[in-house]
């Protein structure tokens, strides 16, 4: 399985464009708000493909094709939680969110509690979006290297330096206008050409339906204990990452926030549907791919015409891309406004914290790349980190805006003790087990309530600080 030139050329122009946009965005970034949040003024016909481009990387593409390869239109439900999970965010805390004219899950915990629990959840989620961002140059080097038949290492190398160079440049500016067009070109891609011209090759829904079981027509054919992992996993997750919240930062409303965020949940959910359709197809025309997940870069080779071939594999790396950019900006937000300005220069001007910023993410990237070559599977990493992002701060961040009684020694006392017994209990029963989060979020909750009952009620001026911070304000400030 190989590219031909005119492919291999549409992939190389691709790629050299998103680093002539970090270029472009390097020189439109002025303030500190341009590059962490891009201004805070994304409209709503933009905002809803940069935030499907975050979600949607390659787990969600590659990732969903081959579980669709495996179990067919259940291999969705990963998709379809992330999707929910997104529209959930704009249902329930979005206004509040943008409302707070933050930078970071840490500075919103610091405001609600104090800035113990606030380092130590960012510390949380700044692992979690880093690890998101290794096993997505993981992913782009994998399908990389069965497209051009260079070493694994190599191509990991390269596309790490590629997301690095225009993340590091032009900051939260850039990702937004580069996870635009490969929004674009990944939509194009999936259903435009790939899923219109995979069931004309299989003769249809009807002609698919003839060739496969019928357990992979059902809903859960991928068995009920995996749709119960992905919804604490991903739905629970996807609500609380940095990488989610610092888009929806970015905002030029809480409208836009809200109805965005819903609107990308829906196309998640048809996104999800059609990857794993995919998936199917190129099961009835490759029965017996022993990857399932270069299964659909191989369907996409052998039935799409050379050049619009190249399109669509640039559309699926596009996913990835747009997912590790946005993730290694996050660790990096993480870091600057989370560590460095509330310890170490707390009164630095801005122009100091855009440069932090653009260390912490070459810094951040150099290490990427490494633990992408040195790690062959980042599945426990990631479990580990979904982990621990969900049941060791899920509970403080949603109590914060939804429980007037909580503490910030109830925060501190949930994140670290959460923290314990999730570490022992995949300790004790592995990576593979649901109990290591169900164990995390029930020591989260009962530790949060037991000691903020015990010490509240918190002071009354911060809450009043809070609640005003958080209130729905009119459109037009």
């Amino acid at each position: 399985m190989s590219l031909v030139g005119i492919d291999v050329t549409i992939l190389v122009l691709y790629m050299l464009g998103m680093v002539g946009v970090g270029y472009w965005g390097y020189h439109r970034s002025d303030t500190l708000d341009d590059y962490l949040v891009a201004g805070r003024n994304i409209p709503l016909w933009m905002y809803v493909p940069v935030m499907s481009a975050v979600i949607l990387g390659g787990a969600s593409t590659i990732g969903g094709g081959g579980l669709g390869y495996q179990y067919g239109v259940s291999g969705a439900w990963l998709v379809v939680w992330l999707g929910l999970g997104v529209a959930a965010v704009g249902l329930l805390i979005s206004t509040q969110l943008a409302n707070l004219k933050a930078y970071t899950l840490g500075e919103i915990l610091e405001r609600r509690f104090d800035k113990y629990s606030a380092t130590v959840g960012a510390v949380v989620a700044g692992v979690y979006a880093l690890t998101i961002a290794i096993t997505q140059v993981i992913s782009i080097g994998t399908v990389l290297t069965a497209l051009f038949d260079y070493s694994l290492n190599s191509m990991i190398v390269a596309s790490g330096i590629i997301v690095i160079g225009y993340t590091a440049l032009g900051g939260m500016f850039s990702v937004t206008i580069t996870d635009f067009l490969q929004w674009v070109v990944m939509t194009v891609g999936v259903f435009v050409f790939a899923l219109p011209l995979g069931l004309l090759e299989v003769g249809g829904l009807s002609g698919l339906q003839a060739e496969l079981d019928p357990s992979y027509f059902s809903s859960t054919g991928i068995g009920i204990d995996t749709i119960v992992s992905y919804f604490l996993l991903y739905f629970l997750g996807i609500m609380i990452g940095q990488d989610i919240w610092q888009r929806v930062f970015t905002a030029d409303s809480p409208d836009t926030a809200r109805i965005g965020n819903i609107a990308t949940g829906a196309y998640a959910v048809v996104y999800g549907i059609a990857t794993a359709l995919l998936g199917m197809i190129a099961l009835v025309l490759f029965p017996a791919f022993q990857n399932p997940d270069l299964a659909l870069p191989r369907m996409i080779l052998e039935i799409v015409p050379v050049g619009l071939s190249g399109l669509i594999l640039a559309g699926f790396i596009s996913a990835m891309m747009s997912t590790a950019d946005s993730a290694l900006l996050a660790s990096s937000t993480l870091f600057t406004n989370d560590i460095y300005r509330r310890f170490i220069d707390p009164d630095a001007d801005e122009g100091t914290y855009t440069r932090i910023s653009r260390i912490a993410i070459l810094v951040l990237g150099v290490g990427m790349i490494g633990a992408a070559v040195l790690i062959g599977d980042v599945v426990n990493a990631l479990t580990l980190a979904y982990n621990l992002l969900t049941g060791a701060i899920f509970v403080p961040l949603m109590a914060a805006f939804f429980w007037h009684g909580a503490t910030w020694q109830g925060a501190v006392s949930s994140i670290l003790g959460s923290s314990v017994v999730i570490i022992a209990s995949m300790a004790l029963y592995g990576f593979g087990s649901n109990r290591p989060i169900l164990y995390g979020l029930g020591a989260s909750l009962l530790l949060f309530v037991g000691v903020s009952l015990l010490t509240g009620p918190p002071p009354h001026k911060k809450l009043e600080q809070w609640l005003d911070s958080i209130a729905d304000r009119p459109s037009a400030e």
